[in-house]
């Protein structure tokens, strides 16, 4: 048994920072990130909950993530807690074909070179990914991520290290057995409690193994994510996103999307949903990574002309 204090050296370039610092809002997610450093807890197979923190270097040509382990661990456990983290931090990417590819595109070169290393972050799992898109539904970001904290208080667990509290997500089992007053409490509307009690009972009966999505082609994830109540394409599309990593996969009925697509292609002139996925056709196996970064270029309001 030990502890655990190493570095991990992401495929460069890599910036994961301006991520985490565009999509943090201050509460736990579980995961916290202040000052370039991120933690929380991470849930084994076996059940343990792993205390980690990941310290990020500056250097995006030559990046490095310090990570602590705040626990006695086997080295079976050390071996899935760092398999989770590359996961999360998204470490073995290559962006470089991706650049090629927006060298060809006057537009795309400039908001490559204004986001140069940027790379997404996943969610820990599958199911995670799922309950927060389920909040994220017809919402803003920076109040589903209010939603997502009152339920991880409320139904989550956490390790204190050095005075540090480490959360980490409820688990199937536990919104399984959640009583849709308790989530009400957590400002979710009647109908998504409904969705996420429904999904997490099939999850925690073993009928749905949302990591098994992964191994799926998109039309496939699509079939099954949508033949739960209230998971609908949008829904569908932002968990391949922010869970799966299916490169070729645009969410162009988000809103988010459109008015990023609009802006650089329409003169801003919002566009409807499938005149979005027919720009981003011509964009093949890079149309989901090279709309994050043009939602990332109309985030920062550039004028990228």
């Amino acid at each position: 048994m030990n502890t655990g204090s190493f570095t991990l050296s992401p495929k460069p370039p890599y910036d994961i920072k301006s991520h985490l610092e565009s999509y943090s809002f201050g509460e736990p997610q579980p995961y916290i990130y202040s000052d370039s450093v991120w933690r929380r807890a991470l849930r084994l197979k076996d059940g343990s909950l792993m205390p980690v923190e990941v310290e990020i270097g500056r250097d995006v040509e030559s990046p490095a993530l310090g990570v602590s382990i705040h626990s006695e661990l086997a080295d079976s456990q050390r071996q899935e807690t760092i398999k989770k983290i590359k996961w999360i931090f998204n470490t073995e990417y290559d962006l470089l074909p991706l650049y090629e590819f927006m060298d060809s595109d006057p537009l795309l070169g400039k908001v490559r070179d204004n986001h140069y290393g940027l790379k997404p972050a996943y969610f820990p799992t599958v199911y995670e990914g799922i309950i927060v898109a389920i909040l994220q539904q017809q919402l803003s970001l920076k109040f589903a991520s209010h939603m997502t904290w009152l339920i991880v208080q409320k139904f989550g667990e956490f390790v204190m290290t050095d005075s540090k509290e480490f959360w980490e997500f409820p688990s199937p089992e536990k919104l399984a057995e959640a009583h849709l007053e308790d989530l009400r409490e957590c400002k979710l509307s009647r109908r998504k409690g409904e969705y996420i009690v429904n999904l997490s009972q099939a999850a925690a009966r073993k009928d749905f193994d949302p990591e098994s999505l992964k191994n799926l082609s998109y039309e496939e994830i699509l079939q099954r994510l949508t033949s739960f109540r209230g998971l609908g394409r949008w829904t569908a599309e932002m968990v391949i996103v922010t869970s799966i990593g299916h490169d070729s996969t645009s969410p162009a009925g988000d809103l988010g999307t459109r008015k990023a697509i609009s802006r650089f292609y329409n003169k801003g002139e919002l566009m409807p949903e499938e005149e979005v996925r027919r720009i981003t056709e011509k964009w093949g196996k890079y149309k989901g990574i090279i709309t994050y970064y043009l939602i990332a270029e109309h985030l920062h309001g550039r004028q990228t002309r």
